[in-house]
């Protein structure tokens, strides 16, 4: 009996102590396996070892029975996508955020339990139609559920499609959580929305003025208005289920028609707009049986359609998820006639515009807008399946081409209506406002013309001119410490501290090369060296801020001087200023050999000789002849981008290291390689004398062929 008392008070010891370290470590007691730490606030996909499914309790479960139910690691039937399910997960919410999204992919019907800190939240069951689309605390079937930061917590999570939208999977597509900030996910939603609103809203407008032109002019604007309305009503059943539309008007076979109708008039729109019938008799007869094909699956879909939803979308035994969509005919086959019409088309349209035609022209540069779409959309199935991101990838980019499609074919017509001369012109002026934004000014000047307009393709000027490299050393490495977003944060803080410096010393950059800059100084030679020095200098004080002390960088700089071809190349549509001129090479060459001498800038003989006297210091440090080029080049290094103590340095060794390199150049190595380690004991930090001294061992070691022997480094890799 003392026995049974002492165990009695033992375990309600025990029980307390355990509520207590519960309590304050903030763990909820319960469900913690393969727990899911959510570590910031972008969104992030639950990966399926941190779920746990039960198939055999329905929305009106409570938490205790939930907590008392069996759970499996995974879903053991399609069916239950329409039955219902429950899904189970722990997450400690990690982040400052105290309100969590939580989004179960298009779900429709659902109910949450949320158990933190000891206690249990019940969110109201939510089923489409019946209920709001949105409100405070949640967007469609998206909820905003709360875990204070620090906080672990257990979500019970239910979800019904039914009937089944076929057009989802079960892997990566229905099974799909998605978790992080309200916020995010909030935001999300906003701009899928906003998206709509603009494209409907475009669409339906510039829809209503072709149609007003076609009542004016007739032609084939019939055919663009009546595209534009089609691909508007797609639109809006996108957004189906904020605006309370039935549930077949988004997934039944209805939803092909809407595809069928719209390919049936761009098909009609190419036919027309490029003549095919006068000129193309036999690629008429193709386009004419594809919108046959068109029409009969529209017939086909609208028949089938009216008997839904049918056993397809609730008998996922026999008909399982296979994310294809509803109806006979799959829309991915509605999809590849489309694509062989337009391929056909932007053939024609170019052979037209070749021709001379000037209307093809407008034509073909139209018709490769959406065309864009396609490989964009294709790359994104690829990795990401048909989910959210593949659908958000593909209709944003897809539509918003189509639209400009549209648009830019309607200020071409826009140019042939005398009313809207003006409408044109404004556009033409601001078009070459934003050009002026691309192409620097020192261009135009090198080039004599007063206005972007002047430059045509093919202008050219002949002139001595100093041309820079720059690149950052090892940026691959650093990059992969950083997300996409901080990448593109770091080059261009970088960018934006040194493109200053190149204006300032009277160059300009012609072109961003990633990290690098390559930059043109028509000026003097002493504008590009000045440029470079204060960029090293002005990289040194960025290594010394928050953000670059984390990831301190370096840069080589190669400059080289000579006659260069100016002007512009590309083609009539897409043209760019460029140089052309070996000396161009010989630069970047210069730019990769400051790697092999640790140097911070390296310049060319043609260079040195052309500063003015005194201005600054160099030292001669190899004779190069790089790869692509026969003739060597005697190479200085510009010594006053070093910081203070390894200027310093190479200034005191400089005489040693000169009658080092003398030396060197008359066979004298082992005379070379003392004078070269006298400079290394004086400055450990000179890069080129440690590649000397390298370099004479090996000489030493295995020795050279005096007879063949001039002294040049002939590199064999750029």
């Amino acid at each position: 009996m003392i026995n049974n008392l002492f165990n009695k008070r033992a375990y309600t010891y025990t029980g307390i102590l355990v509520f207590l370290v519960f309590l304050f470590y903030g763990v909820t007691p319960g469900y913690t396996e393969n727990l899911f730490v959510l570590k910031s606030s972008a969104l992030q996909t639950l990966a399926p070892k941190f779920m746990e499914f039960n198939e055999e309790l329905d929305e009106t479960a409570n938490e205790k029975e939930l907590d008392r139910a069996l759970w499996t690691s995974k879903l053991k039937t399609h069916q239950s996508f329409v039955t219902g399910y429950w899904v189970r997960f722990s997450i400690r919410n990690n982040t400052e955020n105290r309100f969590i999204g939580l989004n179960h992919n298009w779900n429709k019907e659902k109910k949450l339990f949320v158990i933190s800190a000891g206690q249990v939240t019940e969110y109201p069951y939510w089923k489409y139609r019946r209920d709001p689309p949105f409100d405070d605390g949640r967007f469609l079937s998206q909820y905003k559920i709360e875990i204070p930061p620090g906080e672990t917590a257990i979500v019970y999570n239910f979800f019904r499609s039914k009937p089944f939208d076929r057009y989802y999977a079960t892997v990566g597509g229905l099974d799909r959580v998605t978790i992080g900030s309200w916020e995010n996910i909030r935001f999300r939603e906003y701009f899928r929305v906003g998206s709509s609103i603009a494209f409907i809203s475009v669409g339906l407008a510039f829809g209503l003025y072709f149609l007003f032109v076609f009542l004016v002019s007739g032609g084939t604007y019939l055919w663009l208005s009546l595209t534009l309305f089609v691909a508007s009503s797609i639109a809006i059943l996108t957004q189906a289920r904020l605006i309370d539309l039935p549930i077949w008007t988004m997934t039944s076979e209805i939803n092909l028609c809407f595809y069928a109708l719209l390919f049936i008039f761009l098909v009609q729109f190419f036919r027309k707009s490029l003549e095919v019938r006068e000129k193309y008799r036999k690629i008429d007869i193709i386009f004419g049986l594809i919108i046959v094909f068109y029409i009969f699956t529209l017939g086909l879909n609208f028949y089938t359609g009216l008997y839904f939803p049918g056993d397809p979308h609730f008998d996922l035994i026999k008909y399982p998820p296979d994310n294809q969509g509803p109806g006979l005919i799959k829309l991915r086959f509605l999809i590849l006639p489309f694509l062989l019409c337009l391929i056909i088309s932007i053939i024609l349209s170019l052979m037209g515009w070749l021709k001379g035609s000037g209307s093809a022209k407008f034509i073909f540069i139209s018709f490769m807008l959406p065309f864009l779409a396609i490989p964009i959309t294709l790359i994104t199935y690829v990795f990401y399946g048909f989910t959210w991101i593949t659908m958000l990838v593909g209709t944003t980019s897809g539509g918003f081409l189509f639209l400009f499609m549209f648009i830019t074919f309607g200020f071409a017509v826009a140019q042939q209506i005398n009313e809207l001369r003006q409408l044109a012109l404004l556009q033409q002026i601001q078009l070459t406002q934003a050009y002026q934004r691309f192409v620097p000014k020192q261009l135009l000047q090198n080039l004599k013309k007063d206005s972007i307009l002047d430059v045509k393709l093919g202008d050219q000027v002949n002139m001595e001119m100093s041309i820079m490299f720059s690149d950052i050393r090892e940026f691959t490495t650093i990059s992969e410490k950083m997300t996409p977003k901080e990448n593109f944060g770091f080059v261009n803080s970088y960018l934006n501290k040194m493109g200053p410096i190149v204006r300032t010393n009277r160059g300009y950059i012609d072109k961003f090369m990633g990290d690098g800059i390559m930059a043109i100084f028509p000026e003097s030679p002493n504008d590009a060296v000045g440029s470079a020095i204060k960029m090293q200098h002005e990289l040194n004080e960025l290594n010394k801020s928050d953000v670059y002390n984390k990831n301190p960088i370096s840069i080589g700089i190669g400059i080289n001087t000579g006659m260069m071809m100016l002007g512009t190349i590309g083609e009539d549509d897409r043209m760019e200023g460029s140089v052309i001129s070996d000396a161009v090479n010989l630069a970047a060459r210069l730019e990769e050999l400051t790697k092999v001498y640790k140097a911070k800038i390296l310049i060319s003989e043609d260079t040195a000789t052309n500063l003015k006297i005194g201005s600054f210091s160099t030292r001669l440090v190899d004779v190069v002849a790089v790869k692509g080029r026969a003739e060597a080049v005697r190479v200085f290094e510009v010594l006053d981008g070093e910081s203070r103590d390894i200027y310093n340095g190479k200034i005191i060794t400089k005489p040693i290291f000169s009658k080092a390199f003398d030396l060197y150049q008359a066979q004298k190595i082992e005379e070379a390689f003392k004078l070269f380690s006298e400079c290394k004991e004086k400055n450990p930090t000179d890069g080129a004398v440690d590649y000397y001294i390298q370099y004479c061992e090996q000489l030493i070691e295995k020795g050279w062929n005096s007879e063949t022997w001039d002294g040049v480094n002939r590199r064999t890799i750029k």
